[in-house]
């Protein structure tokens, strides 16, 4: 679940492009004023904003992108201190709904992505815990004993999420009765390489993962499989398997999304017709994130190279 703790919204970057010809009727923009965009320092959600923010500046569009975090951003595009918002991840329900709820904000469909977000184990850990993919392995105390080191004291070793990243791990661990110990990563970066390391030294480990994602989207491992997600999972204690406790199920599955801000929507018909064009495949968010992760490129770089492989498919987007 992408949310995050603190509220401060900083202006990262002004892209003050040469407004170009539009291939739409009427060649200018609407008006010249930067179509702010917000960004979270997370590969997946940067590759996706600025993909669209480059094919608004195809259009002739100016565009400013907003460094934030997840959870202040639904705030700011209702206050319309972000006009859209075009990589939402549906796993966080509350807040989509809240700012719906306000009568600011408007959902322009999905953008075509499915998402995951779950427990996550190398293949080699199946052998060590036969038990999985279900949930209820991680109660067995030969499983929970294969999968401990000396670190951990006994308990399973799981390496969670970033302080900034809302997985609701504490809960789950706490209503299923999990007998873990979490070490916190400071990024998602590092989450990731922490997780590589380990299964180059195939050491006994389960992690948090999501897709789209190269590693947590291969054939290198598997999710775990918690009781599905039901809306009485996180309000009605009791729904599910422990009758005392919220959150004894696995996120809730579903799409990234794309908000708007209705002034904006009313004050810019031809970016909010480009919002619903847009679309991406799981595989171009996952091949996104490699080349990030793996090669060390930005944001901007890997929106680039997207731009210049799909001309024939964003160009019609403009017409």
């Amino acid at each position: 679940m992408r949310n995050t703790i603190g509220l401060v919204i900083a202006t990262l970057v002004l892209g003050m492009s040469t407004p170009i010809t539009s291939l739409r009727a009427g060649g200018a923009p609407e008006f010249q004023d930067p179509i702010k965009l917000a960004i979270f320092n997370y590969p997946d959600s940067d590759f996706i904003t600025n993909t669209y923010g480059q094919i608004l500046e195809k259009a002739g569009y100016n565009v400013e992108y907003i460094k934030t975090d997840y959870t202040a951003h639904f705030t700011a595009i209702e206050y319309g201190d972000i006009d859209v918002t075009p990589a939402v991840w549906s796993s966080s329900p509350e807040l989509i709904t809240k700012a719906l709820e306000s009568g600011q904000v408007t959902k322009i469909g999905d953008l075509g992505v499915h998402i995951r977000e779950t427990w996550w184990y190398p293949s080699y850990v199946g052998d060590l815990c036969p038990g999985l993919p279900s949930w209820t392995a991680l109660k067995e105390p030969a499983c929970v004993a294969a999968l401990s080191n000396p670190e951990t004291n006994g308990k399973i070793n799981y390496l969670g999420t970033p302080p900034d990243f809302d997985s609701d791990d504490e809960r789950r661990i706490k209503a299923l009765g999990l007998d873990v110990h979490v070490t916190f990563p400071g990024t998602i970066a590092t989450m990731v390489a922490t997780m590589q390391g380990a299964i180059q030294k195939k050491q006994p480990i389960i992690g948090f993962g999501f897709i789209p994602h190269w590693l947590y989207g291969s054939d290198q491992g598997s999710f775990v499989n918690f009781p599905p997600y039901e809306e009485g999972c996180k309000t009605d204690p009791s729904w599910g398997v422990n009758p005392n406790e919220l959150s004894d199920c696995e996120n809730p599955q579903g799409d990234i999304l794309k908000l708007i801000n209705n002034d904006f929507a009313k004050k810019a018909p031809f970016a909010t017709q480009l919002l619903k064009n847009f679309a991406l495949t799981s595989d171009d968010v996952a091949n996104a994130i490699l080349g990030q992760e793996r090669d060390g490129k930005t944001p901007e770089e890997v929106s680039k190279e997207w731009m210049i492989a799909n001309e024939g498919k964003w160009s019609t987007w403009l017409k």
